[in-house]
């Protein structure tokens, strides 16, 4: 129901935690939200009602969660908040018992809830005083009808081409927060491409929970290669990335399609999670450490200048020191662009929850802290070997002090390393070339040399139209 006449609009603040997958449903629920006559507000004290979208991949997410979740329960409890709504993954994870940690949570809604967040507004706006959990089936956001409010800077943007993961993984719950594979039809996919790009979108970051999963579920059985292609063709978009994609379904066809599509960067997101056989076997990853390896070297002798994103697992049940020392030697041998690594956490509700050997926390953390080590002292030797040599960057915006925030093809947007722009007169989403003058670890310092490409400016209340009239 929308307001009527002078009737002031209620106010709305999003928490969103978590991967850009959560990112998307926030801009869905919202986009719903501001559709019924929501007003978006930057504080969650200015707000009516607030909106939590939790993240539980990891107990770390969890208590991340839960202490968001009762920061802003506060603000309710001292009267200053009128609705607490929790989505997303913690909301399907711990479901009613969260009503009963906290006694200010109006409602619970879980993953594949998300469009009930609508009603649920309404009710407590409404004085309804029923509490209300709702987390019958798992999912996300992949309706094509639904209009989003972008939260991302003006440039860019992410398109969820996948729901859930048909893989079981031993170490990851991910498939009972999200379901199984769900992939949205390919002509669903280019339309709300073009329309993005219509909007003034640069960048596109393809996501899912396994994007190289995408099409299995659908009829004619489309996949990645054939949904690149099509993404190919929409003008108006300079770049398009992938992101999370799985080792197993990688095809010599996708490797040749990436390398010649004009829009696709040379950028590949791929969690290894491991190296050593026995622990991929461990892991049930469903690849041996013979075909890891080959296909990496695939990847890279088949995508020119490809930048190569990977995530370790370290201290996994039943890892020796001789497993780690593989890996260890393996990064020297194979080197990665970004790496990211976690030292394991006992998931419930997992099959590596009761594996055993269990490495000590000590150990995990030791090892951990020893590959980043080894990690930052490669990537410091190959950015400084750039020293001198000229790349193409994207502006993202400003930095301050005449210095702007930009990221090269090789570098996706909030999770990896970024380049430092000097100069005067950018606008996000502007493309140009530049000299690298310096590098640290993860950022290159660099300065302009000339440039050209699309003006733009940062907004997060812009609303992308959904694929037919609301």
């Amino acid at each position: 129901m929308k307001r009527t006449g002078s009737e002031p609009a209620p106010t709305l603040a999003f928490v969103t935690l978590g991967c850009p997958k959560n990112t998307v449903d926030s801009e869905s629920m919202l986009g719903m939200l501001v559709q019924d006559g929501f007003r978006t507000v930057g504080e969650v004290e200015q707000a009516d009602v607030a909106v939590i979208n939790t993240c539980a991949f990891l107990q770390s997410a969890v208590r991340e969660s839960k202490d968001t979740i009762r920061r802003v329960a506060d603000l309710k409890h001292e009267g200053r908040l009128k609705g607490l709504i929790v989505t997303g993954c913690l909301a399907q994870r711990a479901g009613e018992s969260l009503l009963g940690e906290f006694p200010e949570v109006d409602a619970v809604l879980g993953t594949g809830q998300w469009r009930e967040v609508v009603s649920a507004a309404r009710h407590v706006l409404g004085g309804g005083t029923e509490r209300r959990v709702a987390r019958e089936y798992p999912g996300g956001a992949l309706d094509a009808l639904t209009p989003r409010a972008l939260s991302t800077p003006r440039h860019l943007a992410y398109l969820k081409i996948s729901e859930g993961c048909d893989h079981r993984c031993t170490f990851c719950i991910i498939p009972r927060l999200r379901g199984d594979q769900q992939s949205k039809p390919l002509d669903a996919l280019v339309a709300e491409a073009q329309r993005l790009a219509a909007a003034g979108v640069r960048e596109l970051n393809l996501i899912g929970q396994d994007t190289t999963g995408y099409g299995t579920d659908l009829p004619g059985t489309p996949d990645l290669a054939d949904l690149l292609q099509a993404l190919d063709t929409v003008e108006g978009l300079d770049w398009i990335r992938v992101q999370y994609t799985y080792p197993r379904l990688w095809s010599d066809r996708l490797i040749e399609t990436w390398a010649g599509a004009k829009r696709v960067v040379p950028y590949v997101d791929m969690p290894l999670q491991h190296i050593a056989q026995d622990m991929l076997r461990t892991m049930a990853r469903a690849m041996t450490e013979t075909e890891t390896r080959a296909l990496v070297r695939r990847i890279k002798q088949g995508i020119p200048r490809v930048a190569f994103r990977t995530n370790f697992i370290v201290g996994f049940p039943g890892e020796t020191e001789e497993h780690f020392a593989t890996l260890e030697r393996y990064i020297e041998e194979e080197p990665f662009d970004n790496l990211v690594v976690f030292g394991y956490e006992r998931e419930p509700e997992t099959p590596s929850h009761r594996m055993t050997p269990r490495v000590p926390i000590h150990a995990r953390r030791s090892r951990r802290a020893r590959l980043l080590a080894r990690q930052q002292r490669l990537s410091h030797e190959r950015l400084t070997a750039r020293i001198g040599q000229t790349l193409e960057v994207m502006i993202d915006g400003p930095a301050g002090r005449g210095q702007w925030a930009a990221r090269h093809t090789g570098q996706a947007y909030e999770v990896d390393g970024g380049v430092v722009v000097e100069g005067e007169g950018f606008a996000p989403g502007q493309r140009t070339r530049v000299r690298v003058t310096g590098a640290a670890a993860t950022t290159r310092v660099i300065e302009s040399v000339r440039r050209s490409g699309w003006p733009g400016s940062g907004s997060w209340r812009r609303i992308v139209p959904s694929a037919t009239p609301s």
